[in-house]
């Protein structure tokens, strides 16, 4: 019984080890699940802004994906864009991202972004909750803490609203309702 037990305990680490494997080299991102790719946000050089606050410009950073490409801020110009910082464990944020991605699915054909910063989570963590709740969007991770120390988040959900010119619009703290993205939303469309 107890080799039986034993068996089967090393049969499920191998799965779990190939899955992760898996998981980590974008299988996640490339199939059926829908789920987007996972980035790694980083600090541009040069991108200290003293206060981030409505009405001033989005300080910029890149996403960099595993298959090389890059993505900045800056390049998103002329869309509207939700930058959103959550994390796996927080509750609120949990709770907010079918709300997000129902708004993402609603008015991403006029432009709308989502780049959702996860602050310092790791790929796996990041992917098994992308995959469970369906996220579509744009996933960046900030594993040093930059950008959310750029944009002076000391708490999560917290949620920069950004207009087609490159400004901020509406700073969030909390979790987004549907009504309040519709609103939010329409100040930066």
């Amino acid at each position: 019984m107890q080799k039986r037990i034993v068996l089967i305990l090393v049969v499920l680490g191998i799965i779990f080890l190939v899955a992760g494997i898996w998981l980590l080299k974008g299988g996640a991102s490339s199939g059926a699940s829908g789920a987007s790719a996972i980035g790694k946000a980083v600090l541009i050089s040069g991108s200290n802004q003293p206060t981030v606050r409505e009405g001033s410009p989005a300080p910029d950073f890149e996403i960099k994906y595993s298959d090389g490409r890059k993505v900045r801020l800056s390049d998103l110009r002329g869309k509207p864009v939700l930058i959103n910082f959550w994390a796996t464990w927080c509750p609120p944020c949990r709770a907010e991202v079918p709300q997000i991605q129902n708004a993402y699915e609603k008015y991403k054909a006029s432009g709308f972004v989502v780049v959702a910063v996860n602050v310092q989570e790791s790929t796996s963590a990041v992917a098994k909750f992308m995959e469970e709740f369906g996220m579509t969007f744009t996933v960046a991770i900030d594993s040093s803490g930059a950008i959310g120390r750029l944009y002076r988040v000391s708490g999560i959900p917290a949620s920069f609203f950004v207009d087609r010119e490159g400004i901020v619009r509406e700073i969030f703290v909390g979790s987004l309702t549907a009504a309040e993205l519709d609103q939010l939303y329409a100040l930066i469309q």
